[in-house]
């Protein structure tokens, strides 16, 4: 299917607001390639993605860049960028590692965090709820978004904050994916309750074992996810 048979797709909705623009078309096409819509092997063209969006190149070719790293898409001489097949092996990496960088986090917040910023993640938290008690899939993933960022933030470590990034783009769209669930929406929110309770309790060895484990958990879903694809099934 070309972009311009998919004008009318579900999977293209308006770009969120709240992100920077390469951010928002990378959402927006790990959508559309979890979906089906783009088959393996097929070109994502530049020109004709800053059409559809309306924007420059520039922004287009940082989503593929994203995208890239997430193995979604590989940037290939002469053709540009192609969807290929997920790499279990490399998502089972990437969210390894993410997990114990967010747990690091989440046991340094619980250290440093002091009454105001144990509020301000008390909302981000209240943010999730709010999107799950609406059965919002996207809302819930943009909140999960914010939970997490607020948790980097809490740890007050600029090194860890950017390494955790790097790793977020190559993990955020099977998580993301995962989201459309209720199901895993309402697992990943009672998890996200444990984990700021320890870090409101200043218990850093508990918001670092439950940061892991909630971080392990997305992983086996997503990678369940990328099998169900390989298969032939659904996420």
């Amino acid at each position: 299917m070309t972009l311009i048979e998919m004008q009318d797709d579900e999977t293209w909705g308006p770009l969120d607001p709240g992100s920077t623009l390469g951010d928002a078309i990378r959402r927006r096409l790990a959508d559309a390639i979890f979906a089906g819509t783009f088959a393996v092997n097929q070109r994502l063209d530049e020109q004709e993605l800053a059409d559809r969006f309306g924007v420059s190149r520039t922004p287009v070719r940082e989503a593929l860049r994203q995208l890239a790293a997430a193995g979604l898409v590989e940037i290939r001489p002469r053709r540009g960028a192609v969807v290929v097949q997920a790499d279990p092996v490399r998502i089972g990496q990437a969210f390894e590692a993410a997990a114990e960088l967010e747990a690091l986090a989440a046991g340094w917040a619980a250290m440093r965090a002091n009454l105001v910023e144990k509020g301000e993640l008390t909302e981000a938290y209240e943010a999730c709820e709010r999107a799950l008690l609406a059965e919002d899939a996207e809302a819930f993933a943009a909140a999960n978004r914010g939970f997490h960022d607020k948790i980097a933030e809490l740890a007050k470590n600029e090194s860890l904050i950017a390494a955790s990034r790097l790793l977020r783009v190559q993990t955020a769209p099977f998580q993301r994916a995962q989201f459309q669930s209720a199901e895993v929406r309402q697992r990943s929110q009672s998890e996200h309750r444990e984990i700021l309770a320890a870090i409101c309790a200043q218990d850093s060895d508990g918001a670092r074992a439950a940061m892991k484990n909630h971080i392990l958990r997305a992983s086996l879903a997503a990678l369940r996810g990328t099998a169900n694809k390989t298969d032939g099934g659904g996420t």
